[in-house]
């Protein structure tokens, strides 16, 4: 199968590369930047355009990977939907509600398939904590807490800085969490945000969800440190809690303790053979192949889209909102 990958910039270049380790052929890099797309190109031995949209018509392509910026993704996936290709789309799905929407008609009437890019479904930490907690490590669950961020990513242009078109932390970072603990935890009841965004590269949030099942998720997202990046999980329940950090590992479970029970006990972690950029393209692949249905569906990336935007209403009102 034959990838038009359109943008060119970092994202682009990681999931053209596991396009490719999954075996598909990267047919033209697309970027409206014309250097980007030639530098992409190069790379990987293929063709440059600035014309996005003459090649997504192309009759040859059968995958368009859509990698630009988050307010210009609805159209691209339109166009892709329109041209009848199969489409994966970076997170988050879209800009607004709206965009959304009329993707997802487009898509829906085309009959396509749409494969959102929430990639932390498929990070091996996240998949063992989920496993943990189904399997009742931790007994019933009743708080979560989230933490992911660094420095401020300066983007393409600059474009993170206007937070109109990126969101700012919440909407492009946080919504990795807010996929996650929905992925594991249900659909939330309402949400409650605090932000502190600047013009210069700071920004902080921190959301609080009411989960329809009672649990309380919060999420820390920031663009404030000094440098590096770090990610962290705590899930408590009425048995225990289990917790990740990307600063330590592997993986640990700490049980109540009990009279003559040990503290904690550590869930062995195993080496990352496979990238989780790539193991989200070979369940996209294995979707196409009619092989099983895949791990993020387009609701999917609908319901994180109505998250991080009902966070980002709350953080302006100052007042919960209900979903």
């Amino acid at each position: 199968m034959k990838v038009a990958l359109i943008g060119s910039g970092g994202i682009g270049a990681v999931h053209a590369q596991m396009a490719t380790n999954c075996g598909l052929t990267i047919a033209a890099c697309g970027d409206t930047i014309e250097e980007k797309a030639n530098a992409l190109a190069q790379r990987f031995g293929t063709e440059a355009t600035t014309d996005c949209e003459a090649l997504i018509q192309r009759d040859d392509i059968d995958i368009v990977a859509v990698a630009t910026p988050t307010p210009t993704h609805a159209h691209y996936v339109i166009k892709a939907a329109q041209a009848g290709k199969a489409i994966f789309c970076e997170k988050p799905f879209c800009r607004t509600l709206e965009q959304c929407e009329a993707a997802l008609e487009a898509v829906e009437t085309a009959g396509v398939k749409l494969f959102i890019a929430h990639v932390v479904r498929y990070f091996h930490e996240f998949e063992a904590l989920k496993a943990q907690i189904e399997a009742g490590q931790v007994g019933k669950p009743g708080f979560v807490k989230c933490y992911r961020g660094g420095i401020y990513p300066m983007g393409e242009n600059g474009w993170f800085r206007d937070y109109a078109q990126s969101g700012g932390v919440t909407l492009d970072s946080s919504v990795h969490d807010f996929d996650w603990v929905r992925y594991v935890f249900g659909d939330p009841e309402r949400v409650y945000c605090q932000a502190l965004q600047r013009p210069e590269p700071l920004d902080y949030a921190l959301t609080t969800f009411r989960m329809k099942s009672g649990i309380i998720a919060h999420v820390i997202g920031t663009w404030a440190h000094p440098t590096g990046f770090r990610v962290k999980v705590e899930v408590c329940g009425d048995n225990g809690m289990v917790t990740f950090d990307s600063n330590e590992a592997p993986l640990e479970v700490m049980k109540r303790a009990t009279e003559g029970s040990g503290p904690s006990m550590i869930v062995p972690g195993s080496p990352v053979a496979v990238s989780p950029y790539q193991r989200e393209w070979e369940d996209f692949i294995a979707w196409l192949r009619k092989e099983r249905p895949p791990r993020v569906t387009p609701e999917d990336g609908a319901w994180s889209l109505r998250m991080a935007l009902g966070a980002l209403e709350s953080a302006a009102s100052g007042e919960p909102v209900t979903f």
